[in-house]
This record gives structure tokens, C-alpha cells and sequence, in this order.
């Protein structure tokens, strides 16, 4: 197990505060200041970062059982500082630093049953977080009928803020948030003088994730929001989060939200492996030179998973249909479907049966395609949804798929919502850890959260707009916008990678509509976005066929000791840089716009040459024709070089840096 913490906790008790005097707790840097104080018997916080204001004073605190908290007195305060080193199973970094300080704040209530409540905080240098614990004088549970943290922002800025399958509200003034009434979260602001923050939750376990609500007659104020949960009184909330930094890129690389989580507890974690994944539901459809067309079918699912061994490619990942017709109630999940299954309407991702036919030759066995995989090194992940779930003991059903040996699920359509969604999650989570099958949610999944670090086996989820999923695809300017917003919060399932771009929609059921990018795009958003189970949409052929670009993918690792967000604006352009042991890979997007990025490689080690593959956009490529037209060449480099990367519009640029011998 590598989620290991080491470090000290160095106690600094502070008796703090008479009545109206601040509490401030400023982060080991000294560059983000909150500060705490108690108003008529509310409390309330205001933060500062780089020497301004950012959040004015707004007020703490929970709704409970129907009325606020009554007016409160301070019992205690006190300021703690931990400084840890904590090992990650995979991730962004090899480790964190957990470096923060800790306002314990306790108060009471003046009247009534006097109830006890304990406000949090914790400061990082990138980020605060801040919850809710009880103490003395409540019930066995809490009901929470509302949250009444304030975010007042200092300035009319301008905003990004998820939203859902769609593409990212913004960019707009957060008085026009405001006018709307309500947001979600991720909500990212970048400030006049470059300063980005973002509003976010950590550890989302046993209640409802919060959203914003406009708060009335204060512009560019907003509070949190979340729907009745009941929680034990020993339970303390999720933290309510605000990330600073100098950059957009500083946020998607801040260890806040990962730290703010409990440790793993998954005592051997040797078996989580994060990867890329084939994915037979994209490529359906697809028709290839030697006369093989693509199907849900073994022969296909074998192609599959013979690619996948030749290329570095970790896992298959079988979608909807391997069991019977998802929707249907009577689809047994523990066994293999004996019919065809066909999509009669192109515009319609309705799947209907076909009867098998008599001689069916290679019918569908999935325990016999998980052994055929395992024997090539390639796990195999499987669909399910609510309906399986409820179809028999699902215990049974993930113990009978440990059984088979499966490396997985993929979880689609969850309904329900609010807290209940919540605690279905996590136990299945935590039942899949149980039976060592990692776990990817889709279809408006709980919101990641660090959750990661608890249970690293929840590698991803459709936490975004996915690339051709909703019958619909995305353009390079959302993509741009959701690596910067979606992202914020944790992995994302986006589905990148697709290299057939000429016109896949004409014969593939589930490819409602071209893709608007390049081949090179596809392939360093591959590397951009942040996931443990990346799906490559295509079939082989079209990744052999362009063999020399997958190159670059069938070398990534997919977990990380580093990573670096080199330049990027929202909606505009992105350049990520990851390292795994001693090499780098750099994958770069722009939106609409052609642009020349200059990447410095002055993180590169001292006195020591690379060789340098370049995958580029072709001098004519456009996202919109020419969407195939790439080259490949190689070069050298050395610390403080710098590379000029030419992109097209919609386009690309992908570099592998490794040491020379």
C-alpha cells in the first residue's frame, strides 16, 4: 500500500478572542489569510490572498432540522500546523505535501439546549477548507436541512462554472451568476490581476453535495446549498472548499482537495492499476480493410484485446448490451446475452434483440473472454447499472465477477440524487474494493472530491461533457474550458482519442456526429485530462493505421510523479507536462484559434540530453477538414531549450522527452 503518510504535527495552541476580536489563521506561506470572527452571534469568515481581498465577510453555519443554529458564544479556539508527506497509490504526484493550518473553533449556543457546534478550517497555500462538527447536546443524528456557508466575492469577475453534460457555464460576470439564481460547482473566477479561485467540496461521504444559490439584494454573493440529509452526530460534514492561485493551471494541481480526505483504507492496493482502456461502444459500426466489421461480439471483443497486448493498452471495457438490453428488468447480469443486438435507427441509441443465428459459431461467453484477456495481460471491465444492480444479491453478482476475473465495473444511470445517491455510491465502492474491481461511474455521477485517496479503486467518472456521448460531440473551446473547470474537481471520463475523424458517424451506431478536432488533438487530450481509466473511442485498425502518433499513448503510464500546468487560459489553450520517472510527456490544445506555444524546458535535469519525439499538427490540418493530417519527428534538448509548438485550429501538439543513453 503506498498511501502512506510521514511528517510531524507541531502544536501551537492559541487562546484566542474575546468577544469581536478576530481569529486569523494565515497558510505556512503566509499568502492566504482567513480570518474568523463571531457578529451578534453568528459566525463569519473573510479571506485575503497575495495581500487582497478576495472573499468579504460572509457568515458560517448549518440549518438544522429546520432552524439555524441559535446565537453563539465561543467556548474555545485553538490553531494547530501539520506538515506530512503522504504517499499516493497513483495519481497527479508520486506524494503531496500536507502542509496546512488548523483553526479548531468552538462554540455554543447562548439559549436552549445550548448545542455545541465545531467550525474547522484548514489553510494551505493553496486552499481552504472548511466543515462542520458537533458536540455536546444533540441527538444521535443531526438532520441538516441546509447549508449557510457565504461566498461574498470582493469583485464582479468573471466566472466558469460546471454544468453537468453540457458545456461549462461561462464565461460570464458572476453578478450574471447571480441574476440566474443558482450555479454548480466547480465555480472557477479569475480575478483582474490574474489571481484564480475556485469554490469546490472535499470528502463528499455521508450527506448531499452542495451547490450555490444566489444570496438576495447582494451581488456576486452566493451561499451553499444542499438538500435535507440526516448524518450521526459523531459525523462531521464535507469540507466546504475555496482554491487560490496565481494561474488557472495552479488550481488543476493543487493537493487540497486530495489531503482534506481520510487516508486510504484499502490495505493492499497493489492491484489498482490505472490505464488506458479500449472501448467497444464508439467503434461499433466500424468497417476495416480486411472485410471485418466491428460488433458487441466475441470475434470484435477479441480484436480488441489483441491490440491491446501488442500496444501497452491495459484494459477492454465492455459496455451496455454484454448481459441482455440494459433497460430491461429481466437482463441477468451474471450471465452472457445468447441474442444479437442491433441500433434500427441511426438517430436513435435505442438497441433492439436479434435472434441469434442457429450455427452461431462464437456465441457471447464473457467468463471464457476474460481468461482469453487475462492470458494477454489485458483486464476486462463490465457495464452495469441500477436494474443489475437490484437484479439478486449484488454481492453475489461482484464476488461471481472477482470470480471470472474481471478488473472492474463501469457504472451507468444511478438514479436518485442528493444524499441517497451519496451512500449508494460509496457502498458500492467499497463493496467493489472488497472484491479488488475497480470502479468508473458515468451519468451524472457524485461529484469527485479527493475521494481517491480513501478509495483509490474510483478511478473515474463522466464528471463532464464526454467526447460524442448525449448524441452529440463538444468543440476544442469547451474542451479547453472543461479541463480547467470540470477538471478542478478530480478525474474525469471524457472519452478522448478518437483517431478515425474523416467520417466515423456514417457507419458507427453510437457516433451521432463528427468529432471537431485533430488527430494530434485527440491524442494530447488523451495525456491532458486526469484519469485513472482513460477509453480510447477507436477500433485497432484506425490505431495502427497511424501507428507512429499511438506510439506516444501506448507509452503513457497513466499514473504520475509529477505534474506541471506549463501555460493555458480557459477556453483558450492548455499545455500539461507529466513525468514518470525520468521522462516527460507534454500534450498541448487549443480551442478554434491556430497558436505557436514556446514550452521552456527548464524543468528538464541539469547537464543531460533528451531525445525529443514531436507529434504536430501538419501545416494544413483544421479541425474541421484535414482533421487526420499530422507528422512525427525527433530531436534533441536540453535544460532551458525551448520548444516551439505549432498548433492548428482545433489542433494539437504532443512531445516525449527521455533521456538519451
Amino acid at each position: 500500500m503506498r498511501s502512506l503518510a510521514t511528517g510531524c504535527c507541531i502544536l501551537c495552541l492559541c487562546l484566542v478572542s474575546s468577544l469581536g476580536q478576530a481569529i486569523e489563521v494565515t497558510s505556512p506561506d503566509g499568502q492566504l489569510r482567513a480570518e474568523f470572527m463571531l457578529e451578534s452571534g453568528a459566525p463569519t469568515w473573510t479571506l485575503f490572498y497575495g495581500g487582497q481581498q478576495r472573499l468579504e465577510s460572509g457568515r458560517l453555519g448549518l440549518n438544522i432540522a429546520g432552524d439555524e443554529i441559535g446565537s453563539l458564544q465561543q467556548v474555545s479556539a485553538s490553531v494547530n500546523e501539520q506538515d506530512e508527506t503522504i504517499k499516493t497509490t497513483w495519481g497527479k504526484f508520486a506524494q503531496y505535501q500536507n502542509h496546512y493550518r488548523q483553526l479548531n473553533w468552538l462554540l455554543r449556543e447562548t439559549s436552549g439546549d445550548h448545542r455545541e457546534i465545531q467550525i474547522i478550517a484548514r489553510v494551505f497555500n493553496s486552499g481552504i477548507g472548511i466543515r462542520y462538527a458537533f458536540g455536546r447536546g444533540w441527538e444521535s443524528s443531526v438532520d441538516i436541512q441546509d447549508d449557510l456557508t457565504e461566498f461574498r466575492f470582493a469583485g464582479d469577475d468573471i466566472g466558469w462554472a460546471y454544468n453537468l453534460e453540457h458545456d461549462p457555464v461561462g464565461p460570464q460576470t458572476l453578478s450574471k451568476f447571480h441574476q440566474a439564481k443558482t450555479s454548480l460547482i466547480p465555480l472557477v473566477v479569475r480575478c483582474t490581476d490574474g489571481v484564480h479561485l475556485s469554490v469546490v467540496e472535499a470528502a463528499i461521504y455521508d450527506h448531499a453535495p452542495f451547490t450555490l444559490t444566489a444570496l438576495p439584494s447582494q451581488a456576486q454573493s452566493f451561499r451553499a446549498h444542499m438538500e435535507p440529509s440526516k448524518i450521526t452526530c459523531d459525523t462531521a460534514t464535507s469540507w466546504r472548499v475555496v482554491l487560490v492561485g496565481r494561474s488557472a493551471g495552479d488550481l488543476l494541481v493543487s493537493p487540497v482537495l486530495f489531503c482534506l480526505n481520510p487516508p486510504c483504507k484499502i490495505p493492499d492496493t497493489s492491484w489498482i492499476k490505472p490505464g488506458l482502456a479500449m472501448w467497444d461502444w464508439r467503434a461499433w459500426g466500424a468497417k476495416v480493410d480486411d472485410g471485418f466489421t466491428y460488433g458487441l461480439d466475441m470475434p470484435s471483443w477479441r480484436r480488441f484485446i489483441d491490440f491491446a497486448s501488442r500496444r501497452g493498452v491495459s484494459y477492454l471495457v465492455l459496455d451496455a448490451g454484454w448481459y441482455g438490453l440494459e433497460f430491461q428488468k429481466d437482463s441477468d447480469p451474471k450471465t452472457s446475452r445468447d441474442y444479437l443486438l442491433v441500433q434500427p435507427d441511426p438517430d436513435s441509441p435505442r438497441l433492439v434483440p436479434k435472434p441469434a443465428p442457429a450455427d452461431w459459431q462464437d456465441p457471447i461467453d464473457i467468463p471464457e473472454l476474460i481468461r482469453y484477456a487475462r492470458e494477454k495481460n489485458v483486464g476486462i471491465l463490465l457495464y452495469f447499472n441500477d436494474l443489475a444492480r437490484d437484479h439478486g444479491s449484488f454481492e453475489e453478482t461482484l464476488a461471481l465477477y472477482r470470480q471470472w476475473g474481471a478488473a472492474g465495473i463501469k457504472y451507468g444511470f444511478m438514479k436518485g440524487g442528493g444524499q441517497q445517491k451519496v451512500l449508494k455510491t460509496r457502498q458500492i465502492v467499497q463493496l467493489c474494493a472488497k472484491y479488488q474491481l475497480l470502479c468508473d461511474f458515468h451519468d451524472g455521477p457524485v461529484p469527485p472530491s479527493g475521494d481517491r485517496r480513501t478509495w483509490p479503486n474510483y478511478v473515474s467518472r463522466e464528471f463532464c461533457h464526454a467526447q460524442s456521448d448525449a448524441m452529440r460531440s463538444f468543440t476544442p473551446s469547451t474542451f479547453c474550458e472543461q479541463v480547467f473547470v470540470n477538471m478542478v474537481a478530480g478525474p474525469l471520463d471524457m472519452c478522448n482519442g478518437l483517431f478515425a475523424l474523416n467520417n466515423p458517424a456514417q457507419d458507427r451506431p453510437k457516433i451521432f456526429e463528427n468529432v471537431p478536432s485533430t488527430v494530434v488533438a485527440e491524442t494530447a487530450r488523451t495525456l491532458i485530462v486526469f484519469s485513472g481509466l482513460s477509453f480510447l473511442p477507436d477500433c485497432p485498425e484506425a490505431y495502427e493505421s497511424k501507428a507512429d502518433l499511438f506510439q506516444f499513448l501506448g507509452q503513457l503510464p497513466m499514473t504520475w510523479d509529477e505534474t506541471r500546468i506549463l501555460d493555458g487560459e480557459i477556453g483558450e489553450y492548455i499545455c500539461s507536462a507529466r513525468r514518470s520517472g525520468s521522462d516527460w510527456f507534454i500534450g498541448s490544445a487549443t480551442n478554434e484559434e491556430s497558436r505557436t506555444l514556446e514550452i521552456e524546458l527548464d524543468f528538464l535535469d541539469p547537464n543531460t540530453s533528451y531525445q525529443v519525439t514531436l507529434y504536430e499538427d501538419a501545416d494544413d490540418a483544421h479541425y474541421l477538414h484535414r482533421r487526420e493530417a499530422y507528422q512525427v519527428r525527433q530531436t534533441t534538448a536540453h535544460r532551458g531549450d525551448v520548444l516551439h509548438a505549432k498548433l492548428a485550429p482545433g489542433g494539437g501538439h504532443c512531445v516525449h522527452l527521455t533521456r538519451s543513453p
